[in-house]
């Protein structure tokens, strides 16, 4: 498949993976399809230059990660589906089910010629049998009724599969971006906290105990647990992300921020009118038509029959469930936005109570410390219902 060699300014400087544990590599192997050790100038494009203009290539080339060219990185870089469609040309593009059942046959008859001359029974009796598990695959490949055209379309399906998930995980990243911003302030507030406890204990009143001062010492250490916890979750998202388009793990690549949010992306939406779009495009309700085409038996046809049926119930269903999930993060969004409304109102009243002698600033860094927060929210349920939106839409697109 396509074999031109990836330039070496892309996408990283060029650092190879060292000093990793052979458990992360592992680990990111499995999620990414990545083989251990690979160098990023090992990594070829799929398509050869004449497939893309010259600005194309640069942007997939740069040292930028933007979520629109999320598609194209996983189409060009990503192993798993590169050595799928390398796989599929050398094995099985142009193939008939004819072909594929041909092939099984041939492998019967070696099998029955290598029994026939056997030197010893043992051997004979080995070779005869593995020729009457092959009869029993002739029957199995004439009843899955597959050909190369089946096969393209599962490598689409697993493609796109992938570009959703790189997208999902860029999503991530961000929510815990602004899940770290939100618990960094609410230490700034526990740190200010434990001061103020500690002096209450030491003034003459004795306003609070030593208790006190502990369960506000663990209170706050308890955060920068969850500070670090957010922190490594983050690495170990970005990480998962450039990996899978091609990057290597210990690569810097500048992450750009997710689109914007378009609330009128909703109001076009429309399950009953977009389910025939969805029909159309559905990887493998195309793939399983296609086998019904191909079906030569009653057994088989039967079989694909269902298969079709089942898809048509799975993708109506499929896309309903997005819809409704889109309609149920707008809700939550919606919530946010006003409880952040609310959170700047509290915070203007409480640096007015301040500036007139009525109010403390541990009042006002609480006040700002609750906005922080319902700005965080706000911004995590904008970024699932972003996900949400673009989940209804590979539906459509016909990835579920």
């Amino acid at each position: 498949m396509r074999e031109t060699e990836r330039k070496m300014d892309r996408k990283t400087s060029g650092t190879c993976l060292r000093g990793c544990a052979a458990a992360g590599l592992g680990l990111l192997m499995g999620l990414t399809g990545i083989p251990v050790g690979a160098l990023p100038m090992e990594v070829r494009a799929a398509s050869p230059e004449f497939a893309r203009t010259e600005e194309e290539w640069a942007r997939l080339r740069d040292n930028v990660l933007e979520y629109e060219e999320i598609e194209d990185l996983i189409e060009e870089y990503n192993v798993t589906v590169k050595e799928g469609y390398e796989n599929w040309r050398k094995a099985d593009s142009g193939k008939a089910l004819e072909d594929y059942v041909y092939e099984a046959e041939q492998a019967v008859e070696n099998q029955y010629a290598q029994a026939a001359g056997a030197e010893d029974e043992l051997s004979m009796i080995s070779a005869e049998y593995q020729a009457r598990m092959g009869e029993l695959q002739i029957q199995s490949t004439i009843d899955a009724a597959e050909d190369s055209t089946t096969k393209r379309w599962e490598l689409e399906k697993t493609e796109k599969t992938l570009a959703s998930q790189a997208q999902s995980t860029m999503n991530t990243y961000y929510q815990l971006q602004s899940q770290l911003t939100s618990v960094q302030k609410n230490r700034q507030l526990a740190a200010e906290s434990l001061e103020l406890t500690k002096r209450q204990q030491n003034t003459a009143v004795g306003m609070t105990t030593y208790a006190d001062v502990l369960a506000a010492q663990q209170n706050l250490q308890n955060l920068d647990a969850q500070i670090l916890n957010l922190q490594n979750q983050i690495e170990t998202t970005r990480k998962n992300l450039i990996v899978m388009m091609g990057w290597a793990q210990d690569a810097q690549p500048e992450i750009r921020p997710m689109p914007e949010l378009d609330l009128n992306r909703i109001a076009a939406m429309n399950p009953a009118a977009d389910l025939a779009a969805a029909y159309e495009n559905d990887y493998t309700l195309k793939a399983d038509q296609r086998k019904l085409e191909n079906a030569v038996t009653a057994s088989g046809q039967t079989v694909h029959t269902a298969a079709v049926e089942n898809d048509k119930q799975q993708i109506a269903m499929a896309l309903n469930s997005a819809y409704q999930s889109v309609l149920s993060e707008k809700a939550a969004y919606d919530q946010a936005a006003l409880n952040l409304d609310v959170a700047s109102r509290s915070l203007a009243s409480a640096q007015a109570k301040q500036q007139v002698g009525m109010g403390t600033a541990m009042e006002t860094l609480q006040a700002e410390t609750n906005l922080v927060s319902c700005q965080s929210d706000l911004e995590v349920q904008g970024l699932k219902l972003f996900g949400a939106m673009e989940t209804y839409d590979w539906v459509k697109r016909g990835v579920r």
